[in-house]
């Protein structure tokens, strides 16, 4: 009998090639393990070819060996779940697979881990440098679907993440490639959402260094009487995708500024209330004077609002992102960079633009506690903020480890399950009145 040919390794990297990668998902896709998951990623490095350009094929291939080495070491050594699988499926792109995953949480936060990871610095010919990568995450079931079309829908992901500005992880559900005519459906009823009073507003706390109340961030949700509630990764792409997202956003604000008002009339004081701002909306050239509107009509000042932007967002035209920042300033509005530190310089452009405050994203809280992890990082970027007389806001905090070393960093602000769920405007209103119902809570933790 003729001995097994072992396969064959990427010259470069020595790591599996796609065609190995596509027959191991095609074996997972096959098996059936307890009803546990299936968990893809395909990341593509955002702007290689710079580096290529900038310092020579020989830098650059250079890189893409110690990025492999230094993914490969967290897929053993740190990763969320055990018995990854690294492969270079083309030139700068590369799939990672996970099998017998417990739960769609699970790898989703192992999806978030790993774009946590790549975001690390590599250290190459002596100089340090960052590549940063875009990347698409399936987790499906055992017997969903066939490999080819699980990567191909993977990689779609990942190409989206790149066309949002990249540096970021884009989700697939198996299911809504299943269901073409639920896409269609859905589509239908996101344009009548606003018109049909089917979004309503959550607001989550935020606190300061001393755990009392400092601000509000309003989240929309959606609940859709046959769909139910609709998630709004869902729902929020869906709307950029169809060009509803510039009416659903003004609602959202003129929403928020209408429960400020009501929240005043009723003899409470409510803090800054942060609205993200999606770029499609931030990019309107009518967007400053539709927002000078909502003000307006509903008699809430600026200094009232917080607008959260992504950094990708105003990364893409520095100039005309600074002169609408500055006239949305002089309404009185504070501006907040969100997933502060996921973006191709976050720490170079701070001088360039009017920002009030940076918002660290969650990626980094939580790595903070673990070994290697997050806090010098966290550290260097108050540093430098508050340097610039910026605030930091550190969210998705969710334990007391985390807040403990937040505090020590000197975050101005935190936001995160730890202080609270998002609750609608009634619960919102019950803690404007009774504010020690946060240090209540953290009481409640710390003795647990």
């Amino acid at each position: 009998m003729q001995a097994k040919q072992a396969p064959v390794r990427d010259e470069l990297t020595g790591l599996r090639r796609g065609a190995e990668l596509e027959a191991l998902v095609a074996r997972c896709l096959k098996s059936r393990p307890g009803g546990r998951l299936v968990v893809l990623a395909v990341a593509g490095l955002d702007r290689f070819h710079h580096l290529n350009e900038l310092l020579g094929y020989a830098a650059g291939d250079a890189a893409l060996v110690e990025w492999s080495i230094g993914v490969t070491d967290w897929l053993e050594r740190e990763a969320p779940l055990p018995g990854g699988v690294l492969a270079r499926v083309g030139g700068d792109e590369f799939g990672v697979l996970w099998q017998g995953c417990p739960s769609v949480t699970a790898g989703l936060e192992a999806g978030e881990a790993l774009m946590s990871r790549l975001r690390r610095p590599l250290r190459v010919a002596g100089r340090e440098m960052f590549l940063m990568a875009s990347a698409g995450l399936a987790v499906t079931e055992a017997g969903a679907g066939d490999a080819r079309a699980l990567i191909r829908q993977t990689s779609a992901a990942m190409r989206r993440a790149k066309r949002r500005g990249g540096n970021t992880l884009e989700t697939f559900r198996w299911e809504e490639s299943l269901a073409p005519e639920r896409r269609y459906q859905l589509e239908t009823a996101l344009r009548q959402a606003v018109s049909h009073g089917e979004f309503r507003l959550r607001f989550q706390a935020q606190v300061d260094r001393h755990c009392h109340l400092d601000g509000l961030e309003a989240l929309l949700t959606w609940q859709h009487p046959e769909f139910g509630s609709v998630a709004p990764d869902v729902f929020i792409k869906l709307a950029e995708e169809i060009g509803a997202i510039v009416e659903i956003g003004d609602w959202v604000m003129r929403d928020a500024c209408e429960h400020i008002t009501r929240w005043r009339e009723a003899g409470l004081e409510p803090p800054r209330v942060a609205v993200n701002v999606s770029p499609l909306q931030f990019s309107t050239p009518d967007y400053v004077q539709r927002v000078e509107r909502i003000l307006s009509e509903t008699g809430v000042s600026g200094e009232c609002l917080e607008l959260e932007i992504t950094e990708g967002t105003l990364l893409r035209d520095l100039q005309e992102s600074a002169s609408r920042m500055r006239a949305l300033r002089r309404l009185g509005i504070s501006i907040a960079v969100d997933d502060f530190g996921v973006g191709y310089s976050p720490l170079t452009y701070l001088q360039e633009l009017p920002l009030d405050a940076v918002k660290v994203d969650r990626a980094f809280t939580c790595q903070i506690t673990k070994p290697a992890g997050s806090l010098p990082l966290i550290h260097t970027i108050t540093v430098l903020a508050h340097h610039r007389g910026l605030k930091v806001v550190a969210e998705g905090v969710e334990t007391p480890g985390e807040l403990e070393l937040l505090q020590a960093a000197r975050c101005d602000r935190m936001q995160g399950y730890l202080f609270g769920t998002p609750v609608p405007a009634e619960g919102t209103e019950k803690l404007l009145r009774h504010p020690r119902v946060l240090q209540q809570r953290l009481d409640s933790v710390a003795n647990c």
